[in-house]
């Protein structure tokens, strides 16, 4: 789940169930120790459960509806991916404190990054007028400059091997910075639906060799040393991501692989075969 409304009624209720006091703010940064939890590395829950055991009894939490007129009176118009977000949260921050340190934890919707990129590239100038700049551009101009960037993501390893979730961010940063960005919204919108219908195919295929994997990777040396379940679990990711064209997968593909090769290791010590199988391919989306 990333919707920054659900994420945010998320966090009041857990406050509320667990008897934490709810702050609408979100402290300053940039004023002692940070640490700094992004969603790829703690998700919410486990955020807030950190919170609950270490925080004391305060939770900090902002979410606020986007509203891109409030201090900028002179915008006299946004792009029309932005302007129909008007109103919904595009922003969710979370903190608490422990042990002199403050702790954050954020998620912003795609659109709001986008938004973040545009006051920032607009900043210097007076006010904020925002005009369709694609106009200056031929449909044949706009539609090379679209594909160039969507080749250019597909054959990005760090992109290729990115979760869901991460790739438009990292797609942002390929923007060229003197370009307007909303005019290559839906060239970065395609390539990560293109990255997903390749990446899918890539753990379709996978999932048929489950077994052939885990002994592949029971045999690798690297892994047999390895003693922690984390630290086995992130080899298994590197493995299959080696063997999907660089695409990262869905987190149960990794799970099921990481059961079996552990199942093996156990089998082939008590003399006991794995029976073969294969796992569907789930239909939804990781991220």
């Amino acid at each position: 789940m990333n919707d920054p409304t659900k994420l945010a009624k998320l966090a009041a209720d857990y406050a509320a169930q667990n008897s934490l006091v709810l702050v609408p703010a979100i402290p300053e940064t940039g004023i002692g120790p940070e640490v700094y939890l992004d969603p790829d590395t703690l998700e919410l829950p486990a955020f807030l459960s950190l919170a609950r055991k270490i925080g004391g009894c305060i939770l900090y939490l902002r979410s606020e509806p986007f509203d891109p007129y409030a201090d900028e009176d002179d915008i006299h118009e946004l792009p029309t991916h932005l302007a129909q977000h008007v109103g919904q949260v595009g922003q969710v921050s979370v903190a608490f404190m422990a042990n002199g340190l403050v702790h954050f934890w954020q998620q912003s919707a795609a659109w709001y990054l986008d938004w973040q990129r545009v006051l920032k590239e607009s900043s210097g100038h007076h006010g904020l007028t925002i005009r369709d700049e694609d106009d200056q551009l031929s449909v044949e101009e706009r539609e090379r400059s679209e594909a160039e960037l969507i080749d250019r993501l597909l054959a990005d390893p760090e992109f290729r091997a990115a979760r869901a979730s991460a790739r438009q961010r990292i797609a942002r940063l390929s923007v060229p910075p003197d370009a307007q960005e909303w005019s290559f919204w839906d060239a970065i919108r395609t390539a990560c639906e293109r990255a997903d219908a390749l990446a899918k195919v890539q753990y379709i295929q996978l999932g048929q060799q489950l077994d052939g994997l885990a002994a592949e990777l029971l045999a690798d040396p690297e892994y047999r040393v390895t003693s922690s379940p984390a630290a086995r679990k992130q080899l298994v990711d590197r493995f299959l991501i080696s063997r999907a064209d660089g695409f990262s997968g869905p987190s149960y593909v990794r799970d099921e692989l990481y059961a079996r090769v552990q199942q093996l290791r156990k089998s082939s010590t008590a003399g006991v075969g794995v029976a073969g199988s294969e796992i569907p391919f789930r239909k939804e989306r990781e991220g």
